[in-house]
């Protein structure tokens, strides 16, 4: 009866091992969705004289990215250093939520960080350095970086998914931003080309490792700003 018991507990180990992962994925969706709706809330607490010297600082540092860029750097790349200091620059450190990313199609919703860093990439989804701040706007161009998908977190697991057509929004200070999938495109790190800024154009990119697991290139998703 004792060797019964002892197998029993060992397949209940291990069942207990193999749902982990996914019981953790639904928690930290659930806890993301949550972080996500806390960047309002924090929004709602600020004055409109704060927001209006927040988003003319965010439309200058965009206007500059405009005219005078240095590129975009790899998020996953062996020497990562911000282009400017987002603390001293937006007053934002990678500890705060700079807006939410909601994606229905993939049934994510997650806090936007400034900055790619693995500190940021690890809670949820980073702008990348070089490109422009997540607010829309007459030539500018964000990209959003993600991990393809972590042990407890699916995160960008699923992007390959999207396809022409679909929509996914970017909640910013200033409201709601809706960008349709114009394409799908896989490059390898140093081939930033297609991430540039177009002349009076719209653009958002999301952007992660790919193929899952090797990660040896990158996946893009490209999309443009529905008015």
């Amino acid at each position: 009866m004792k060797k019964y018991k002892g197998i029993i507990l060992l397949f209940a180990a291990g069942l207990v091992i193999m749902a982990y992962p996914h019981i953790a994925q639904l928690v930290n969706r659930e806890l993301q969705h949550r972080q996500a709706e806390d960047f309002r809330t924090v929004l709602d607490g600020m004055s409109d004289s704060d927001i209006t010297e927040l988003m003319k600082r965010a439309r200058r540092y965009n206007e500059d990215i405009h005219e005078d860029l240095d590129g975009l750097r790899d998020p996953w790349g062996d020497q990562q250093a911000l282009m400017v200091s987002y603390n001293e620059t937006m007053g934002f450190g990678d500890e705060d939520a700079f807006g939410a990313l909601e994606i229905p199609k993939l049934n994510l919703h997650t806090p936007i960080y400034l900055g790619s860093s693995e500190a940021v990439l690890s809670k949820g989804i980073g702008q990348v350095e070089g490109s422009s701040l997540p607010l829309g706007g007459t030539s500018t161009h964000t990209v959003l970086a993600g991990h393809r998908g972590m042990w407890t977190k699916t995160m960008f697991r699923h992007l390959d998914q999207l396809r022409p057509g679909d929509l996914f929004y970017v909640h910013t200070i200033d409201g709601k931003l809706t960008y349709r999938v114009t394409s799908q495109q896989v490059i390898y790190p140093d081939e930033t080309d297609s991430l540039e800024i177009q002349e009076g154009k719209d653009l958002a990119t999301l952007l992660t490792c790919h193929p899952y697991p090797q990660n040896y290139q990158r996946l893009l998703v490209h999309a443009e700003r529905e008015r």
